[in-house]
């Protein structure tokens, strides 16, 4: 009975951490980078230290660093990020191809962020599949756009972009898949 109740805390606790991390990674996609780059990457950090009691998951917080770099593809308002220039040029000036890589590539150092994970748990399948979830709705949808969705926050009405919350909400399913080890 017991272990029932720490499962269910644990899912209750990992449902918590999916919407924190969409409705910041929302929040950090309307003009508030910080609350992207600096509080969510605390939040995931603390969520890991509370399960696992190991300081080594501190270097999660490098997630920082991933949300960081900018992944702008060049237009004509805009030289974009050196990543989004880097792949613009590579594929020959293709838009498409250029956000697929280069969201791809910032989906991978977010999973990479989580590597002390597997090391302490030796869960390295959940690690896996968690990686392919992070990288393949970076690469796929982050850079889509598809409406927003109005929230109040504070007494102030906010516009939240659903490919924000949508790559957001996966991308912490994936933090939840690796830090809880649910698969292998």
């Amino acid at each position: 009975m017991k272990d029932f109740f720490k499962k269910l805390l644990q899912t209750i606790t990992s449902s918590g951490i999916i919407f924190v991390v969409a409705v910041l990674g929302g929040i950090g996609g309307q003009g508030y980078k910080e609350v992207r780059r600096f509080i969510l990457p605390f939040i995931v950090t603390i969520y890991a230290y509370f399960l696992l009691h190991n300081w080594w998951v501190l270097t999660i917080y490098s997630i920082s660093g991933a949300l960081s770099i900018g992944y702008g593809i060049p237009d004509q308002t805009d030289e974009g990020s050196a990543i989004g220039r880097f792949f613009y040029r590579l594929f020959h000036n293709s838009e498409l191809w250029a956000n697929v890589f280069t969201r791809a590539t910032v989906g991978l150092l977010i999973s990479l962020s989580m590597l002390s994970v597997p090391i302490l748990k030796g869960t390295w399948f959940s690690f896996l599949v968690g990686l392919v979830i992070i990288i393949l709705i970076w690469a796929i949808n982050s850079w889509r756009g598809y409406g927003e969705t109005k929230i109040k926050l504070f007494g102030k009405e906010i516009s939240l972009l659903n490919v924000d919350l949508v790559t957001y909400a996966v991308t912490a399913i994936g933090f939840v898949l690796i830090i809880n080890g649910w698969i292998g």
